[in-house]
C-alpha cells in the first residue's frame, strides 16, 4: 500500500511539473492562434460547387408535367412546388421545433458533473482551541492533495417554471401565427395564378389566329415594297399602305410578347424549369361564364373580420402579449429553488465519501422594486399597441372588402362590353371577308379587320382573366382558404381534385366559411351582391 501511495505522490509531482511548463505555452498559443484569425472571402470554386447545389435542388424531387395542366393542377404545383410557399412552411416547422424546446424549459434542470483536483502542496491547517485560546503546534491535513468528485443535482426554481410556461404558451400562439403566414401566403400565390393562367390560356388559344394574320401582313408588305420599286403606284399611296400594315404587325408582335410574358410568370409560379415547354386544358365544353357571388356585402365584413389571417394573427399575437405582462408581473416575486444531489469524493480524509443532500432556497433581486413596474408598463404599453393594430388593420380589411367587391363589379361590367364588342368584330370581319376584293386597299381592310377581330378576342380574354382576378381578389379579402380542409394525400393528383372542387363552388358562388353566432349578424335587410349567371351568346369560341 505505501509503495502504491509513493508511486501516486511521484506521478503526481511530475503532472505538476509538466503543468507549470505546458500551461504558459498553451494559453500564449491560443492567444497568438486568436490574434491570427482573418477574414477569408469564398473561393470561387466554393461559389460554384454552392450554385450549382442551388439548380440542382430547384427543380428536385418534383412531378413531371405529363400533358396539358388544368387551372386546378396549376394552383396545386404552385402551392407545393413554389419556393415562397415552401419557405413559409418551413418557417411554420421551425416555430413547431421551437415550441418542443420551450416545453423542455419548464423542466427541472439534472445536472451531472465531475472533475480532478491536484495541487503542489498539501492542504495542510493548523487549529486554536476557542476556550483556552492553545493553539496546536502540529499541522493537520484534512484533504488529500489529488482527489476527485461527482454530484448529480436536480434543482427546481418555481419562477423560473413560472416564466417557462409563459414562454411555452407565447411560442405555441407563434405557430398558429406562422400558420395564419403560410395560409395568407397560398391565397396570395393562388391568385396570382388564376390572373396568370387565364392570360396564359388567351395566349395559347389566340396564337394559332395571330401567326397567319402576321404572315400575311408581311408578306403583303413585301409585296407593297414591290408594287413602290417598279412604279405601279403612286409613292404617298404605298407608302401610306406600308405604313398601315407596319402598325399592324407591330400591334401583333406587341400581343405575341404580353401573352408570353403571362406564362412565363405562370411557370415561375409552378416552379416549372425555364424553358420546359408545357400546355394549357381548360374545362371540357368551357365557356366564360361570369362567376356568381352571392353574399350580403354586412356579412362579407364580418366573414372578413372572422377569417382574414392577418386579423387572426393579431388576435393570437394579442395572446402572445398578455403573457409577456404576465411574465413581467411573476419577474417581481421572489425566487424559491428545489434543490437535491447525490455526491461523492474521493478524499481519504472523509467518513462518508458518498452522501444525498436536499435544500431550499428564497432570493429576490431588490432592483426589481425599480425596475418590476417599469417592466410592466412596458409590457402593458405594448398590449395597447397591439390592440391599436387590431383595429386600424379592422379598418383597412373592411375597406379592401368592398374596394374588391367594386372590382369585380367593374369586372363585370368591362368583361360584358368586351363581349358585345368582340361579337361585333367578329361579324365585321366576316362581311369584310366576303366582301373583300382583289386590289391593294381591299387587302389593307382585309388585313386590318383581322386584326381588330384578333384584338377584340383578346380584350374580351383579358377582360375576363381582370374578372376572375377580381373575383379571387374579393374571396382573397374574405379571408376564405383556396385550399381543401382535407386531401387524400400530397400528390400532384389528389391536391387537383381537391383544389377543382374549391374552384368549382367559388366560380358558382358556393362559399365555405365558419358561420358567426346569430346574434353578431346584422338584422336590417341589407342588398345581396348577386350576379347573374350569364352563358356565352351564339358563336363564343369554345375549348
Amino acid at each position: 500500500m505505501a509503495r502504491v501511495e509513493g508511486r501516486i505522490h511521484v506521478y503526481g509531482r511530475r503532472l505538476r511539473r509538466g503543468a507549470s511548463r505546458w500551461v504558459p505555452l498553451a494559453l500564449a498559443g491560443a492567444l497568438a492562434a486568436g490574434c491570427a484569425i482573418q477574414p477569408e472571402p469564398l473561393t470561387l470554386q466554393e461559389r460554384f460547387a454552392q450554385v450549382q447545389a442551388d439548380r440542382t435542388r430547384l427543380y428536385a424531387e418534383q412531378e413531371p408535367v405529363t400533358g396539358p395542366i388544368s387551372l386546378a393542377e396549376a394552383m396545386a404545383r404552385s402551392i407545393k412546388y413554389n419556393l415562397d410557399a415552401r419557405q413559409a412552411l418551413m418557417e411554420q416547422v421551425l416555430q413547431v421545433r421551437q415550441l418542443d424546446v420551450s416545453s423542455y424549459d419548464m423542466l427541472p434542470k439534472l445536472a451531472a458533473s465531475a472533475g480532478y483536483t491536484t495541487r503542489d502542496k498539501p492542504n495542510e491547517s493548523l487549529s486554536r482551541n476557542t476556550i483556552t485560546n492553545f493553539r496546536s503546534v502540529d499541522p493537520a491535513i484534512s484533504q488529500d492533495r489529488s482527489r476527485y468528485s461527482a454530484d448529480l443535482g436536480l434543482t427546481w426554481n418555481l419562477l423560473d417554471f413560472g416564466v417557462s410556461y409563459y414562454q411555452a404558451k407565447q411560442q405555441a400562439n407563434r405557430v398558429l401565427i406562422a400558420q395564419e403566414r403560410r395560409r395568407r401566403l397560398a391565397n396570395s400565390i393562388i391568385q396570382q395564378v388564376r390572373a396568370s393562367f387565364w392570360l396564359a390560356a388567351s395566349a395559347e388559344r389566340l396564337q394559332g389566329e395571330i401567326e397567319p394574320i402576321l404572315t400575311e401582313a408581311r408578306k403583303a408588305l413585301e409585296d407593297s415594297k414591290k408594287v413602290e420599286e417598279e412604279r405601279l403606284k403612286p409613292p404617298l399611296e404605298a407608302l401610306r399602305f406600308q405604313k398601315a400594315l407596319i402598325e399592324i404587325i407591330r400591334q401583333l408582335e406587341t400581343v405575341q410578347q404580353d401573352l408570353s410574358i403571362s406564362k412565363a410568370q405562370l411557370a415561375a409560379l409552378m416552379n416549372i424549369p425555364i424553358g420546359q415547354p408545357f400546355t394549357l386544358a381548360l374545362p371540357e365544353g368551357f365557356t366564360q361564364v361570369i362567376p356568381d357571388v352571392g353574399v350580403p356585402v354586412d356579412k362579407m365584413e364580418m366573414i372578413a373580420l372572422l377569417n382574414r389571417p392577418e386579423m387572426r394573427e393579431e388576435q393570437y399575437q394579442k395572446r402572445v402579449n398578455l403573457a409577456e405582462v404576465h411574465k413581467a408581473m411573476l419577474r417581481m416575486l421572489p425566487g424559491i429553488s428545489l434543490n437535491t444531489s447525490l455526491n461523492y469524493d474521493s478524499n481519504s480524509y472523509l467518513i462518508n465519501n458518498l452522501w444525498a443532500e436536499a435544500g431550499a432556497r428564497l432570493s429576490y433581486n431588490l432592483l426589481n422594486l425599480f425596475s418590476g413596474p417599469a417592466t410592466i408598463r412596458a409590457a402593458e404599453a405594448q398590449e395597447e399597441a397591439g390592440d391599436f393594430r387590431r383595429m386600424a388593420l379592422s379598418v383597412a380589411t373592411l375597406t379592401q372588402v368592398h374596394v374588391a367587391y367594386q372590382q369585380y363589379v367593374r369586372g363585370k361590367t368591362s368583361f360584358e362590353q368586351a363581349r358585345l364588342l368582340e361579337n361585333i368584330e367578329r361579324r365585321i370581319n366576316e362581311n369584310v371577308q366576303q366582301a373583300a376584293t382583289a386590289d391593294a386597299e381591299s387587302a389593307l381592310e382585309r388585313i386590318r379587320s383581322k386584326a381588330q377581330a384578333v384584338n377584340a378576342k383578346l380584350s374580351r380574354d383579358r377582360a375576363y382573366a381582370e374578372l376572375q382576378n377580381a373575383m379571387s381578389s374579393l374571396y382573397v379579402s374574405l379571408g376564405l382558404d383556396a385550399l381543401p380542409e382535407t386531401v387524400e394525400s400530397h400528390s400532384i393528383r389528389d391536391l387537383t381534385a381537391g383544389l377543382a372542387k374549391v374552384a368549382e363552388d367559388w366560380q358558382a358562388g358556393r362559399l365555405h366559411f365558419e358561420e358567426p353566432p346569430a346574434a353578431a349578424m346584422p338584422t336590417a335587410a341589407t342588398p345581396t351582391v348577386n350576379a347573374p349567371t350569364a352563358e356565352a351568346p351564339s358563336g363564343e369560341p369554345t375549348s
